[in-house]
């Protein structure tokens, strides 16, 4: 079976009718869905239509041999599993096929278990393959023990948590951006029946329209310019499990007709397909934006809006959670594996702040503090100027007027910066840049500009 519950799909290139239908049996037996291709040139043809999981071909045929099948079946989709087989096989023709891509290499004729166990380790490796990309793309995503609850709506919250997971309904996550909204679906999915199938995140305002359309649904080969392999969309990945839709306000109008077809029929189509594919994943969506305001302004449909809120949950700001900064603080510490800890006054200062950015602001300061401070307790003096307000160096700024220059106020801030990197790196250059957020080649401009060696 394939990725959350669905059947994998198989297709059979072989000009033997006899040892076609005796490989779909088999393999139809063992609850895969199987197509036949009578030649190599039809099994191109079939190939340029549908996504499969795994291609098994013969090698030697007329017109196109397997070894085009080969070549066609990874050209437009890379990730499909091909073996290779054939009665005329030598030592020479394995190499060469493993070499172009194929995942195996058998001979006619074989046994029945054998090609079992053959079909069953490559749909477990392209398995493997698949979730490992997912995990590095939720590679941002803390584990949901992380969710740091000491103040009263936290905790509130995460009791509602595990009845949220155990229902079949859609999920809509407010806050402002930093406040862990990416962390809480992760979270609502662990604990879901679902658990065992995958969790996809995608951000919508990170891609444009066309594209974003594309990630979800997934494309065929020449659907649109560039389209040069076939791909499974993230509904289709997510069937059995959950879709996570991030920043949800900003998808365009005519895209969001599209999912909520999807959410009401269960159906879509990969662009430029005319197949018609069935999915069950549950929608978790998030945004920072007022959805009410967006619907009374017609930037969001008033439907797709009540499809989505069946479930509403809203993450709070950290300032008006503040009994949760102290213990988001030790969190960051104890990832950073740093043995240190602030002082009342300094730990005060932070918890007193406005933090706008929320947590994600919090996690970046504290990173800066341990950075450019020493010794084992920090104090209020090591909190950056713009967290305390009355820092010396805020304090001991110019004031604007005559002869006062914002970029060399700037530049010398900066400066300062980079030596401090450089000290705390040893010297390293690649580290220092590392420290600050900035590429090797762009540090290495600023070293240039300041003349600093």
């Amino acid at each position: 079976m394939g990725t959350g519950g669905q059947k994998d799909n198989i297709l059979i290139v072989e000009d033997e009718r006899h040892m076609r239908e005796i490989l779909r049996m088999l393999l139809e037996s063992e609850g895969y869905r199987v197509t036949g291709a009578n030649d190599g040139g039809h099994g191109v043809e079939l190939l340029e239509k549908e996504i499969f999981n795994l291609v098994i071909t013969d090698i030697k045929m007329s017109g196109v041999d397997g070894f085009g099948v080969l070549k066609k079946a990874l050209e437009v989709s890379p990730e499909t599993v091909v073996i290779m087989m054939t009665a005329f096989g030598t030592m020479e023709s394995a190499l060469e096929a493993m070499k172009m891509g194929a995942y195996d290499y058998v001979h006619k004729p074989f046994k029945i278990d054998e090609i079992r166990l053959i079909v069953k380790k490559a749909l477990e490796k392209q398995k493997m393959q698949r979730q490992i990309s997912l995990l590095r793309q939720r590679a941002s995503l803390e584990p949901d023990e992380h969710i740091v609850a000491r103040s009263p709506v936290m905790k509130e919250l995460l009791r509602m948590l595990p009845r949220v997971a155990e229902s079949r309904a859609n999920v809509l996550i407010t806050g402002e951006s930093g406040t862990g909204k990416d962390l809480m679906a992760n979270a609502i999915h662990n604990l879901s029946p679902r658990k065992e199938a995958d969790f996809v995140a995608i951000n919508c305002a990170a891609l444009p329209e066309g594209l974003l359309e594309s990630e979800l649904f997934g494309y065929m080969r020449g659907a649109f310019t560039g389209a040069s392999q076939n791909k499974q969309g993230y509904f289709e990945v997510a069937d059995k499990g959950t879709i996570f839709l991030d920043e949800i306000a900003e998808m365009s109008v005519q895209l969001q007709s599209k999912l909520l077809r999807v959410i009401e029929t269960g159906v879509f189509r990969r662009l430029g397909s005319t197949t018609d594919i069935t999915v069950d994943a549950r929608i978790i969506s998030a945004t920072n934006k007022d959805l009410d305001a967006a619907v009374g302004n017609g930037s969001f449909r008033e439907d797709l809006f009540y499809r989505l809120d069946a479930i509403p949950l809203r993450l709070p700001p950290l300032r008006e959670r503040r009994e949760d900064i102290p213990a988001l603080i030790d969190h960051f510490l104890k990832k950073k594996n740093k043995d240190r800890h602030f002082d009342k006054k300094a730990l005060d200062a932070l918890v007193n702040h406005a933090w706008r950015g929320n947590i994600r602001e919090l996690e970046n300061v504290i990173e800066r503090i341990l950075l450019f401070s020493d010794g084992q307790v920090i104090r209020v003096e090591d909190i950056p100027a713009e967290i305390t307000g009355d820092c010396p160096g805020v304090n001991a700024l110019p004031a604007p007027g005559e002869g006062f220059s914002l970029e060399t106020l700037l530049e010398d801030i900066e400066k300062d910066y980079i030596l401090k990197s450089l000290a705390r790196a040893g010297g390293k250059k690649t580290e220092a840049a590392r420290l600050l957020g900035l590429t090797f080649r762009s540090f290495r401009h600023r070293l240039a500009k300041y003349g600093i060696d």
